[in-house]
């Protein structure tokens, strides 16, 4: 249903809008689909199973656009906004000419979105910055978030790529 939307449209921002509907749909799914899988993983490692990696086209400017605007209208637990005023979205992916990579564009964007939307939740003032560098002749590229938050404890920083771990700072929290 919501990719047929998009094409009744008949404005643009209503299209772009539509458009956005149909990408968080989709990545819903994929995270049902992705909680189902971690469920089932301790299983398929036990047999020595494991699930084939996507190989699509990546285009970060794009995903870096939609994720500007996803950040720009979500809103916190309590309804506000979670770009604050005080803060700036410097986006730079969308003014830059990136190469297409493979990967899954589905993981990317939300990768791209949980460190974005995680920054500006910890950000009071000053910026979240999303650059990248280039290394064509390595064949890499680095997409940085950077922030001016309250940034992450030496204690936890060991644990930060487990599973379910959130730092506790009750004192910036939103």
């Amino acid at each position: 249903l919501s990719a047929s939307m998009p094409q009744t449209a008949q404005r643009p921002g209503n299209i772009k809008q539509l458009n956005m509907i149909k990408g968080c749909a989709t990545r819903l799914l994929d995270l049902v689909t992705n909680l189902t899988d971690l469920a089932q993983g301790e299983k398929r490692k036990e047999v020595g199973k494991f699930p084939q990696l996507a190989s699509q086209k990546v285009d970060f400017t794009k995903i870096a656009e939609e994720v500007g605007e996803m950040t720009r209208t979500s809103v916190d637990q309590t309804n506000k906004p979670l770009l604050k005023p005080s803060v700036k979205l410097d986006n730079q992916l969308v003014e830059t000419s990136l190469p297409i990579v493979k990967g899954d564009p589905q993981k990317c964007t939300q990768l791209l979105y949980n460190l974005v939307t995680n920054a500006c939740k910890f950000t009071a003032h000053g910026e979240v910055k999303v650059f990248a560098e280039h290394y064509p002749e390595r064949k890499r590229l680095e997409i940085h978030v950077s922030d001016t938050g309250i940034g992450v404890s030496p204690e936890f920083q060991a644990r930060i790529f487990e599973p379910f771990e959130q730092e506790e700072k009750n004192e910036m929290r939103s």
